[in-house]
């Protein structure tokens, strides 16, 4: 009886781990996803009416949603330290507190941020573009292994389970 409740714990815990996966891999799309329509917005907006920085970010932070919401209602908020902190400097402190996004991403938003408010408005939309379509891609890149990464997680949890149960039986 005891051997088949542990063999049970053993399997419900590789199930666990899985799914704690499954859901990270998710979590990043959907981050992506966010920061690609924020981003989409961003030069929207930046293009038809070119307001300030702080005009921007409180726009932004309505109509976003998610991490992309929360990082330019944070962003927004700390705009009144603007004079003894430089917008690159904020943006970067903002952009510590999403942790969803993995490295890549956030090396692209990062270098975005030392752009925006500094140079002309071309060279920022131009830049905005650049860093969505380099975030399109990466989540093109999520969503396209997420299905595999499922699969082949799953996969793995279960059999190690298995052969741990069988070493341990």
């Amino acid at each position: 009886m005891t051997k088949a409740v542990g063999l049970a714990l053993i399997l419900l815990a590789a199930l666990l781990y899985a799914a704690r996966r499954t859901r990270d891999i998710r979590q990043r799309y959907d981050a992506l996803h966010s920061f690609c329509r924020m981003l989409e917005q961003m030069h929207g907006i930046l293009e038809v009416q070119a307001p300030p920085m702080p005009e921007l970010l409180n726009a932004l932070s309505g109509r976003c949603t998610g991490p992309a919401s929360r990082f330019a209602a944070q962003l927004s908020a700390s705009m009144d330290s603007l004079g003894a902190e430089s917008f690159s400097v904020l943006w970067k402190q903002a952009l510590s507190e999403v942790r969803e996004l993995d490295r890549d991403a956030l090396l692209e938003l990062e270098a975005l941020g030392g752009i925006l408010g500094r140079y002309d408005l071309k060279t920022q939309l131009d830049a905005v573009n650049a860093c969505f379509c380099s975030l399109r891609q990466q989540r093109e890149t999520v969503q396209k292994a997420l299905p595999q990464a499922k699969r082949l997680t799953y996969g793995i949890s279960l059999c190690a389970a298995l052969l741990l149960g069988i070493i341990l039986i």
